[in-house]
């Protein structure tokens, strides 16, 4: 067994803790935030999963950052903290966020962001017409946000993507429309997430967060933007078909209930 440190507590860190925790002599975890997946999915729900992942051995250390790796002949040894805890590390790995790898284009013509980003409009192209972009270096209009050009990096939407800009190069114009969706399989147990949830103000938890078993509505103004559930199918999945088709979830539809809203997919079921 080996002495794992992870860098960074989001989907990537954690499938890795998880996949590591019980075969690993320690799996640390190390991030500058409070709790596992507070970025997407917020301290309650971070708070969460972070007990299932104490509960399997493994032991986070947040609000602190790397301040240097020590090693010898090549070989890492010990990672040290910002605030000087010693951890010991046969392995390190780092999961902290993406740099589009971009540089290649620059001076091309072809108009890139400030972060590196290539934005495209709903067809895939990018501001010259026959260039088409795809996947995680595009910041596309979502149109379950108003359009709004954003990145989204999962192979599900890079899916999405491929598909509308291959028809648009054979004449076949179909915008983009899909629906953010994802999931994790960790300890065996599923955690699904759709919808695009930056800028939200509000979270409504339905279900047993102990058990663990719950769904999480995030809301803004009155609007559900976004969901994420554990062991609480099908419910995600059939509010991404429900954003798919243009409906709105109200925050009025799911605060004394987890399911206010069904009546609207088996509405939607029938017209289909």
């Amino acid at each position: 067994g080996k002495n794992v440190v992870i860098i960074g507590s989001s989907f990537i860190g954690m499938e890795v803790a998880s996949a590591l925790a019980g075969t690993a002599t320690s799996v640390s975890v190390v991030d500058i935030i409070k709790v596992p997946f507070q970025l997407v999915l917020g301290e309650k729900v971070g708070s969460v999963l972070q007990k299932m992942h104490e509960d399997n051995g493994v032991k986070f250390f947040f609000e602190r950052g790397i301040k240097e790796f020590v090693g010898s002949d090549g070989k890492v040894t010990e990672a040290v903290l910002s605030d000087d805890t010693r951890l010991p590390a046969d392995l390190c790995i780092m999961g902290v966020g993406v740099v589009p790898a971009t540089d290649f284009i620059k001076g091309s013509g072809v108009e890139m962001t400030d972060r590196g980003f290539l934005p495209v409009n709903k067809m895939m192209q990018t501001n010259q017409p026959d260039v088409y972009a795809t996947g995680d270096i595009v910041e596309f209009p979502l149109f379950s946000v108003g359009d709004k050009n954003v990145n989204i990096q999962h192979w599900q939407m890079a899916h999405a993507h491929g598909k509308t800009a291959a028809l648009g190069i054979l004449g076949k114009d179909e915008p983009i429309r899909s629906v953010p969706f994802f999931w994790t399989v960790q300890y065996k147990k599923s955690i699904r997430y759709t919808g695009y949830g930056p800028g939200y103000d509000d979270v409504i938890v339905h279900g047993d967060l102990d058990a663990p078993k719950f769904i999480a509505y995030y809301t803004k103004g009155d609007e559900v933007i976004a969901a994420a559930s554990l062991n609480f199918d099908p419910y995600v999945a059939r509010l991404a078909d429900l954003m798919l088709a243009g409906e709105k979830v109200l925050k009025s539809e799911v605060q004394s209930s987890a399911d206010g809203w069904m009546s609207k997919f088996e509405k939607l079921t029938i017209k289909a």
